[in-house]
């Protein structure tokens, strides 16, 4: 018996989608090295200018997203509704049917388009089976109809045949002459039925409501596009949310049937529901904010001074520094030094940063950073990657294409949002160290050229354009395809025309102003430095000039020849204050107890179970509800009411030792149960031989007694 021929076997591993990441780096983290909150390269928070409180105090013991069930992010709308996803209703389109007078009429009146000989054969063609030979398409001549007339007539052979026949409107070119013709089929065997439904639905956008779990925002748009058959850049949402939480937020997409959304979803591991319509499609920024539910677990501290501490939060509110996060992952080499090298049109500096070994990373990314280092084979670097969505790979792709030293076009391979978190970052860290610096000089009095918006309901600018800066993305993962092109050069001219508008939004105070009480430290804004800004019209206005000469640039230097590049500014709040605070303390047994219910666990019905459950056991949990305007960390929020570092090296070294502190606590009644045991066991042992004692002395004195008796 012949031997059967053995498969060949693929060298590339099958990327599996799962409800985590899919792909490789799975197996790879597997690998990483232990992660025991000891990371000395980890990036801390003085390191990007993040050091000052606004209220003194000593603090407490928390930890931050100990898990990712700990951190619930809802986006609030531009109405001020908190978003919720409730409803999983699928809606469908309206159908189109006439009544018999209608249907009357519109025979009547398409009588010479469609003919009683067509009628005949069309109803043949419906008791056909979509299989039969003789199922052959009919066409129906419309060119002199407009479009509204040619959907009077697909009104009408719905109404007629239903599901039995589908009717869709072709041009095609006969001897010079362009046509339009309504071809009535049978529906393709294999083919899906949405695919011939009409548009019937009230608005253009299909706007819905997304609930993902530890999952970017870019990613569950990836996801969803893959599975529709369109690009990213066409499922449109308001703004990014955390990946390590449970967030729902408002996506839209056009003219897609809410079913085949549904499906997609399903593949996508997310949830949808909440469907509605609409003429406009979402922008980046089109929200009011985001309520945040947070646990802050493993509290360790006296629960009066911790109330005081929320009061104080609540009332004198926090630095609206930006987050850790804003800033990438490593301590030797931060995204805003790849911004300063951008900035300066320094691109072999930006591409050797990006591409440079640095310790714990992962496995595969090491080996390749290795390689392209000491190599500087970018093709062969680029050919180690599984995934293309790191940045890394986009990079090495560039270099491989235009050549090993032409840096600018390698560049452009990067899509241009990902690019320019770069100079962001720099902006952002500029921005930090001139927060802090205002807060420790001159405290929390306004002083005479403090910046205020003219219009006091302007909300803060967004440093991104189309980019939301609440976005906690990995920053060498690239969202999509687009590349970065090149931009002419912006004549000086033009854009010195365009200064003065965004400059006259904000004004200096005066001291008139300061003492006629009309604003406070809540109302002050400071600048992201840019070519198109104003500044401080006092000693603070300096000090954006001698932070970006310690880089080598300057304000007009910012007006980069590229205008992609070209960073014109942005204002930002210097305080805020958190809305609708609300908190309570609950006991927990477990570090994996559920302590706060989703939008999910709501619709299956376990939120009352999880809410309203008595806690039970030695662990104390801090439970938070507020929020905050777009762009605003939350993780500042929570440094300002613990006094101590969020970074996720420092929040797994608190963690690692509350919890080796439980476990301490949990074995010290054994040991002293067993050590009470074992003197037991020993005061036991001490009477027996006590009593053992004795008794050979008894035994012995008788003895010795009978021995002087005389006989």
């Amino acid at each position: 018996m012949p031997q059967r021929k053995k498969a060949k076997t693929s060298w590339r591993p099958k990327q599996m989608h799962t409800k985590h990441r899919p792909g490789p780096e799975e197996e790879w983290r597997k690998r990483l090295p232990k992660n025991d909150g000891s990371n000395k390269n980890s990036l801390r928070e003085d390191q990007v200018g993040i050091t000052e409180y606004v209220s003194r105090g000593a603090g407490f013991t928390g930890v931050v997203k100990s898990r990712f069930s700990d951190f619930h992010v809802n986006e609030i709308d531009l109405d001020g509704k908190v978003l919720q996803l409730n409803d999983l209703t699928v809606p469908k389109p309206a159908e189109p049917t006439l009544d018999e007078e209608e249907l009357a009429a519109a025979r009547q009146k398409f009588r010479e388009i469609i003919t009683d000989d067509t009628w005949n054969k069309m109803s043949t063609l419906a008791a056909l089976g979509a299989k039969d030979p003789a199922a052959q398409p009919i066409d129906i001549i419309v060119t002199a109809l407009d479009k509204t007339e040619r959907g009077q007539i697909h009104d009408m052979l719905k109404t007629l045949y239903s599901s039995k026949l589908v009717g869709s409107t072709v041009t095609e070119v006969k001897d010079s002459t362009e046509e339009r013709i309504i071809r009535v089929m049978k529906p393709k065997y294999n083919s899906s039925s949405e695919k011939r439904t009409r548009w019937n639905f009230p608005g253009e956008y299909v706007h819905f409501l997304v609930y993902k779990e530890n999952m970017e925002t870019s990613e569950a748009a990836s996801r969803l596009a893959s599975r529709i058959g369109i690009h990213p850049s066409n499922v449109n949402y308001c703004g990014t949310k955390d990946k390590r939480a449970k967030t729902t937020q408002k996506f839209c997409i056009k003219r897609r049937l809410p079913s085949q959304i549904v499906t997609a979803a399903q593949k996508s591991y997310v949830r949808i529901g909440n469907f509605t319509f609409s003429n406009n499609v979402l922008k980046l920024g089109d929200l009011k904010g985001n309520r945040f539910k947070i646990v802050l677990r493993h509290v360790n501290g006296d629960e009066v001074e911790i109330q005081q501490a929320l009061e104080n939060l609540r009332d004198k509110g926090f630095i609206n520094y930006f987050g850790l996060q804003r800033f990438g992952n490593h301590a030797d080499i931060p995204t805003y030094e790849i911004g300063v090298a951008l900035l300066k049109a320094d691109y072999k500096t930006v591409a050797e940063l990006i591409l440079k070994p640095r310790s714990n990373d992962l496995p595969f990314m090491a080996e390749v950073r290795k390689k392209w280092w000491k190599e500087r084979n970018s093709a062969a670097a680029a050919a180690m990657f599984i995934p293309n969505e790191f940045i890394e790979k986009k990079l090495l792709d560039g270099l491989a294409k235009y050549g090993e030293n032409d840096y600018a076009a390698a560049l452009r391979k990067i899509p241009r949002n990902m690019l320019l978190l770069y100079p962001h970052s720099f902006q952002s860290f500029v921005f930090n160290r001139i927060a802090s610096r205002r807060i420790k000089e001159h405290g929390f009095k306004l002083i005479p050229g403090d910046l205020v918006y003219r219009n006091k309901e302007e909300m803060d600018e967004d440093i991104i354009e189309k980019c939301d800066l609440d976005s906690t993305t990995d920053i060498g993962k690239c969202e999509d395809n687009q590349e970065v092109k090149e931009d002419a050069e912006t004549p000086a001219s033009d854009a010195k025309n365009e200064d003065s508008i965004f400059k006259r939004k904000v004004k200096a105070l005066t001291e008139e102003d300061i003492v006629s009480g009309n604003y406070t430290l809540f109302d002050v804004v400071l600048p992201l430095p840019g070519h198109d800004i104003t500044y401080p019209s006092n000693e603070i206005g300096a000090w954006y000039e001698e932070i970006l000469a310690e880089y080598g640039l300057s304000s007009e230097k910012l007006r980069h020849k590229v205008k992609t590049f070209a960073m014109a500014g942005a204002y930002r709040k210097l305080l805020i204050c958190p809305r609708d605070l609300t908190w309570k303390f609950r006991k927990y047994s477990t570090p994996e107890e559920t302590l706060i219910a989703s939008d999910w666990d709501r619709i299956a019905g376990k939120a009352d179970k999880i809410e309203n459950t008595e806690g039970t056991g030695d662990l104390k949990a801090l439970l938070l509800d507020f929020c905050l305007p777009p762009s605003v960390y939350a993780t500042m929020f929570l440094r300002e009411l613990l006094k101590s570092d969020t970074s996720a090296a420092q929040q797994l070294k608190i963690e690692i030792d509350e919890m080796s502190k439980v476990r301490d606590k949990q074995q010290t009644p054994k040991v002293n149960e067993s050590k009470e045991d074992a003197a037991h066991v020993e005061s036991v042992n001490e009477v027996a031989t006590t009593e053992k004692r004795k008794l050979t002395a008894d035994e012995t004195a008788e003895v010795e007694e009978k021995k002087s008796k005389p006989s």
